[in-house]
């Protein structure tokens, strides 16, 4: 295939261009689907009278929904019982009526995620069919559609369970979108820019464009070509709402299929892209054909460089940062899978204020939306793509290896195409504890999974989780540019020395060993990171927080455990003791003291096993001073604290106090006698002066209830989603905690939103998230409200026996 490479070093000027073209963008195809349980051929015909089906809104997971005939989406006779927290998967159709379309354009519609088995039907014909369901894809449905009259879109999904290690959920789980194209167009996910060079006074980008025309015009540019020459790209570039660069060429189209373009730009004082202050541009090109738009695209991207060796670590603009992450899986616990905007930007937001700077994406892509709020806000992502080669795990026979010989190139090929203009990307992760990683297979696999993802980009290092560390990992580990060990911290010195690997970081750490995993980060120059198993609780490997794992690691709780219990933080994005001890071990500025209480008795069951594996369980302390019962009795409290000298003081009383020392990393325990009222932690320097302090007030049983949506403006589009947590209270308006206050709460949506649902991460919680009513966990529960294209009030009251009942009204923003 003939191509043309335009190559055009510009010094781009600031100019001021007033006025636009119209732009054909992209629209959401995310409201008014139709869903049905079950299977049936006839689901995909155009005909098919679906009137009866279920009307909602993408992104949808049926596997979060009660199982029909119960009031529960989990199972004792789950086929992956523990592995998907005892989910249910099956098969699923939804339909999709489509407005009449113009056989002049050219329509492409986008799935960011399927999972899994999607087969795309228009007008009842296949169009498009994979596997994988992580993996995003583009379905060209301009041959099946009809002019000028309705269409009907169709994907049949299809979970045949024993295919996860962890909650997956079912369905169309992400966002889905339309895009309309002229006779020559952008082919999607094929726009790339990349920052060959930046400093504080000049950037270089590369950027590169794949176009191509439609099938429609295809047999005419052939034989025309003046037509072809007539085309012409327009390129802006815009920080903000500020045009800073602008130029407009023309084109001449090869007789190929497609034509490539590339081009390298200099952009004067670059605003660059870091944690602290993560900016934005945006590419936006327009191709005109003649006068007239015939296609445009937008690019987001950062201009940020990264360095990775072993003397300096990795230097992101330069600076030298130590990457303090977290593995997250892609669930949103009450949600399911469904990865709603607004949700994956919560999490990213939680996770930063949190005091992570970095996330690996365990062990499959994230979603655009996660990946775009991580841009916004400054959250770096290694972005991983395989939990399987070419040998399953387990009895996951429904797995990817079963299909990895036949679908590696294309699903590794979209992985990249999709996320790689994201400036929150820093690593591309190919792997994780592959069970081939021992041999000549998993080095020879390696190696052509690296050569093949280079073709679609080379700006970032390729890396790998890997539990093979040693003279075993010799063969693998020299094939990647930077080495994930996972739970391999006793051969970083030895593999470093030996040159498997000069660059490395702990891609899964165990959370009771925080402090002695960071002294190799800070000691250690190539040893650049530490990302702990696990940040944030999800759904499957039910109780691996709590429980561990069975020596023959087949065995966790039984049901009705749903969650792992395993995080940093809990299922509803609040930060758990662990995590408080981050911020003493980091120093992140926010909590440089903190205080928990061993519960007396086990506050969950069953009782761990002493001969389990119980790395990954989280000691059973509470920020709670409420323990009835226990009046005059010892319990052991736990000061996490970076100052030197810590004191005690319940109820105004001087009780203990105690010097640090190293082997203390950065905790004091003291035992003291039980009794209520207000229990304070206060932490001095070493001259004795105060420098903060942590407080614990007893609680009395609960007398009211505390709404507090969070600040999130909620659109009255039918698609806009809100969270609301909900805080049992005592009569003096102090938090409940203690369990045994815990009770059921009812919760009513009216007007413009409806409850979409309640969740309270009870790890042994087997109860629906989409009824109004649930029990508290810990005195909390969480609300997710959606609005239903109503511009009424939207009303939330929530109830429970013997409680003041807590109401609130607001107005939903119209647009």
């Amino acid at each position: 295939m003939l191509t043309k490479l335009l190559r055009i070093i510009l010094r781009f000027h600031f100019l001021l261009i007033i006025g636009s073209c119209p732009l054909l963008a992209s629209q959401p195809l995310n409201v008014d689907w139709r869903f049905q349980l079950g299977d049936n051929p006839a689901f995909a015909l155009a005909n098919f009278d679906d009137s009866q089906w279920r009307q909602l809104s993408i992104p949808h997971d049926w596997s979060i929904e009660d199982i029909p005939g119960t009031t529960s989406p989990f199972s004792a006779q789950s086929q992956d019982k523990y592995d998907t927290g005892y989910s249910v998967g099956g098969v699923g159709w939804y339909r999709k009526h489509l407005p009449p379309l113009n056989a002049e354009q050219q329509y492409f519609v986008h799935f960011d995620g399927v999972y899994m088995q999607p087969q795309v039907f228009v007008n009842g014909q296949l169009a498009y069919q994979q596997t994988y369901g992580y993996t995003g894809f583009s379905v060209d449905i301009t041959p099946y559609i009809v002019a000028n009259k309705n269409n009907v879109l169709a994907v049949r999904v299809h979970n045949p369970e024993k295919n996860s290690r962890w909650y997956s959920g079912s369905g169309i789980y992400r966002q889905v979108t339309l895009s309309q194209h002229g006779h020559v167009y952008f082919v999607p996910n094929t726009a790339t820019v990349v920052t060959q060079q930046a400093d504080s006074h000049r950037a270089t980008l590369h950027i590169a464009n794949e176009l191509a025309w439609s099938r429609q015009a295809e047999a005419h540019f052939r034989h025309n070509n003046d037509l072809a020459k007539s085309i012409s790209l327009k390129s802006q570039i815009y920080i903000g709402e500020r045009l800073i660069a602008s130029e407009q060429r023309n084109i001449a189209l090869d007789k190929a299929k497609t034509t490539q373009l590339t081009k390298t730009v200099q952009i004067d004082k670059p605003q660059r892209w870091q944690p602290s202050d993560p900016h934005l541009y945006q590419l936006k090109q327009t191709l005109y054909l003649g006068k007239k738009p015939v296609d445009s695209l937008t690019t987001t991207f950062g201009i940020r460089t990264l360095d990775f060796n072993s003397q300096t670590g990795f230097l992101l603009n330069k600076q030298p940062m130590l990457l303090k992450g977290m593995n997250i899986h892609h669930d949103n616990y009450l949600l399911g899978a469904a990865a709603h905007p607004v949700a994956e930007e919560r999490k990213v937001k939680r996770i930063l204020a949190a005091g992570y700077n970095a996330v690996r994406s365990a062990h499959n892509p994230p979603s655009s939306a996660f990946l775009d709020a991580a841009d916004r806000h400054g959250l770096l992502v290694i972005n991983e793509v395989f939990d399987s080669w070419n040998e399953k795990k387990w009895d996951h026979v429904n797995g990817y290896a079963a299909v990895f010989q036949q679908e590696w190139q294309h699903d590794l090929k979209r992985f990249v195409q999709r996320d790689r203009n994201h400036p929150s990307v820093i690593m591309w992760s190919l792997g994780n504890e592959i069970p081939e990683q021992w041999n000549e297979l998993g080095r020879d696999t390696a190696a052509k999974l690296i050569a093949y993802a280079k073709r679609f980009d080379t700006s970032r290092p390729f890396t790998i989780g890997a539990n093979i560390s040693g003279d075993a990992g010799k063969m693998l580990l020299p094939q990647f540019d930077v080495v994930g060990y996972n739970y391999q911290p006793h051969n970083y010195q030895h593999d470093f020395a030996k040159g498997y690997s000069q660059i490395m970081y702990g891609s899964e750490t165990y959370p009771n060993q925080a402090y002695e995993y960071w002294q190799f980060v800070k000691d250690k120059p190539f040893v650049i990171g530490d990302f702990v198993w696990t940040g944030w609780d999800y759904l499957g490997e039910a109780s691996i927080g709590w429980t561990g794992y069975a020596p023959e690691w087949q065995g966790l709780a039984d049901y009705p455990w749903t969650l792992a219990y395993c995080g940093d933080i809990d299922a509803l994005g609040n930060k758990r003791p662990a995590a408080y001890y981050r911020d003493v071990l980091w120093q992140t500025g926010q909590h440089s003291i903190s205080m928990f209480v061993e519960s007396p008795t086990l506050s969950l069951q069953p009782e761990p096993k002493a001969d389990w594996y119980l790395n990954w369980t989280y000691a059973d302390i509470h920020p709670n001073w409420t323990w009835p019962g226990f009046e005059g009795k010892k319990l052991n409290v736990s000061v996490f604290t970076q100052h030197p000298y810590v004191e005690l003081v319940l109820n105004n009383q001087v009780i203990a106090s105690k010097y640090l020392t190293e082997h203390d990393q950065l905790t004091a325990k003291f035992a003291v006698t039980y009794q209520p009222g207000q229990l304070v932690a206060k932490g001095y320097d070493k001259d004795k002066k105060l420098q903060a302090t942590w407080t614990l007030t007893s609680s009395e049983k609960p007398q009211q209830i505390a709404i507090s949506p969070e600040p999130k403006a909620l659109k009255a589009d039918g698609y806009d989603i809100s969270y609301v947590p909900i805080q049992l209270l005592d009569q003096s308006g102090n938090p409940v905690y203690f369990w045994q206050y815990d009770q059921t709460l009812t919760v009513s949506v009216t007007g413009g939103a409806k409850l979409l649902a309640l969740g309270n991460a009870d790890p042994r919680s087997n109860e629906s998230f989409k009824q109004n009513k649930r029990r508290t966990f810990r005195g909390k529960l969480l609300a997710v409200i959606q609005s239903n294209q109503s511009s009424s009030a939207v009303n939330i009251r929530v109830t429970g026996q013997g409680l003041k009942p807590a109401t609130l009204s607001y107005y939903p923003i119209t647009e």
